[in-house]
């Protein structure tokens, strides 16, 4: 299977949301959050990573461990700063450090800190954005958003939100194209009809391609794809 990263609808979008906080940010606005949100599959994970790669932006997954603390430490690693001492110090180095050096922050997963005992982590990321004005975009799952509204005085700061819609018909289509085997339509409409799923499909791909090497095929339909048993292997 070609790893190619393929610019689904979904990556476009959060891809014009990034450059449109990162130009806030160049304008000196006070407010440059935004969120991005949906159910999993549909390729945020991918698309932040190469949205970090062409932004160089610091891309962070959340973690059940995470404190206030360890987060900053964790910043200070990423821009090579002094990550020994207690939490305040830590964090005048980073708000420091960004106030000269900017960098948009991309924070995914963040449904991990939306439960009251980790919304903390939450509020400092806040307050660096609120003292260093960068971008910063959050990314989380279907019920990110009405979570957050939850919290005024943060959601208030959102200016900019993406709801990862369901896959295309010409996300599949183009996302198929990377197999080592031709895919034909009628197996990409029935994977847009029963899987519009990116992480899913990238698995029968695998298999497809295990299954038509054994048995010198480099077409698949729909039909072969049901004799094959190749849907169902995992069951």
């Amino acid at each position: 299977m070609k790893e190619k990263f393929i610019e689904t609808e979904n990556y476009i979008a959060i891809h014009e949301l990034l450059t449109r906080l990162i130009e806030f940010q160049e304008m000196g606005q006070d407010i440059c959050m935004g969120l991005v949100y949906g159910d999993y599959g549909l390729g945020k994970s991918f698309s932040l990573e190469r949205l970090a790669a062409e932004t160089g932006a610091i891309l962070l997954r959340t973690d059940q461990t995470w404190t206030v603390a360890s987060v900053l430490r964790i910043l200070c690693e990423e821009m090579a700063l002094d990550s020994r001492g207690k939490s305040a110090a830590l964090m005048e180095r980073v708000v420091w450090h960004m106030l000269r050096e900017p960098r948009p922050i991309i924070i995914d997963e963040i449904d991990t800190l939306l439960p009251a005992t980790k919304f903390a982590v939450m509020e400092m990321f806040r307050d660096i954005h609120d003292k260093a004005h960068h971008a910063l975009l959050f990314v989380g799952m279907q019920g990110a958003e009405g979570r957050l509204k939850l919290h005024p005085h943060f959601y208030s700061r959102i200016v900019g939100k993406v709801k990862f819609k369901s896959i295309s018909h010409e996300d599949i289509k183009k996302f198929c194209e990377q197999c080592e085997v031709k895919i034909a339509d009628d197996l990409v409409e029935y994977f847009l009809r029963k899987y519009p799923n990116l992480r899913r499909i990238k698995v029968f791909m695998l298999r497809i391609e295990s299954w038509a090497e054994m048995n010198d095929v480099d077409t698949m339909n729909l039909k072969l794809f049901k004799d094959s048993g190749v849907e169902y292997a995992d069951k």
